[in-house]
């Protein structure tokens, strides 16, 4: 479902992703783990393409970077949700609001906006607060919503950037627990996290980045193949 092929990014003489080559299968779950500043958050808005990559090419379902049209990108988005470490929610605006707006940009009638809302956030556990303000909700409940807004158009994958980098670790693994029902619905799941015994401890996949390559000490046996892991063994150097 999600194909990168020998990727790289560079801004400027600083090259964020070095030569990556990985597959996501459809309805997967893997964790993408590294040190800050590995180039985490770099792969991933090159997965969700925020960003472009300097060489080598980016595949997400039927959309390729090498053929892409940038009028494209918001119809590949729709496929791919985002959850990010800060919820990038409207404070004023109500949990509702907050998780129907991608669906509003989208044109979507309000009859199906109010249907799809509900469900994703019973999904979530936050069917009760759905009138409720943004800026009243916990961190957790803020990330449930970010995660909620994120699966509003039935995307195909999630990826969440540390996405419980600011939370206790109590509602750290309530956030995992939402993750793993997501993943269990049928959308694929990748999380960037710095928590290595977080991402060990799921038996999930795991991706390992250092400096912009994947390692070759991963757990990840398929990023190794087509000649991946060969080049992940100058990732120390």
């Amino acid at each position: 479902m999600v194909s990168l092929r020998n990727v790289s990014k560079s801004y400027g003489d600083l090259v964020a992703v070095e030569d990556v080559s990985l597959k996501i299968e459809r309805g997967e779950y893997a964790f993408l783990i590294g040190p800050s500043g590995a180039g985490k958050t770099t792969l991933l808005g090159l997965i969700h393409h925020d960003e472009l990559p300097s060489s080598g090419v980016v595949e997400v379902g039927s959309f390729r970077t090498d053929r892409l049209r940038r009028a494209h990108i918001p119809k590949l988005r729709r496929h791919v949700g985002f959850v990010y470490q800060d919820f990038r929610l409207i404070a004023d605006r109500s949990v509702y609001e907050n998780v129907a707006l991608p669906l509003r940009v989208a044109g979507a009638p309000n009859r199906s906006i109010a249907r799809r809302v509900n469900e994703v956030l019973l999904q979530v556990g936050l069917f009760g607060r759905l009138r409720d303000r943004a800026s009243d909700l916990s961190g957790g409940e803020m990330q449930r919503v970010a995660i909620a807004r994120a699966l509003v158009n039935q995307p195909l994958l999630l990826l969440a950037d540390e996405p419980t980098g600011n939370l206790d670790p109590e509602t750290a693994a309530g956030i995992y627990r939402v993750l793993e029902r997501v993943n269990v619905g049928g959308t694929a799941v990748l999380v960037a996290t710095h928590d290595r015994a977080a991402a060990r401890a799921s038996g999930r996949r795991v991706l390992h980045l250092e400096r912009g390559r994947i390692l070759p000490d991963t757990d990840d046996r398929r990023a190794l193949s087509d000649g991946a892991g060969e080049r992940g063994e100058r990732g120390d150097e």
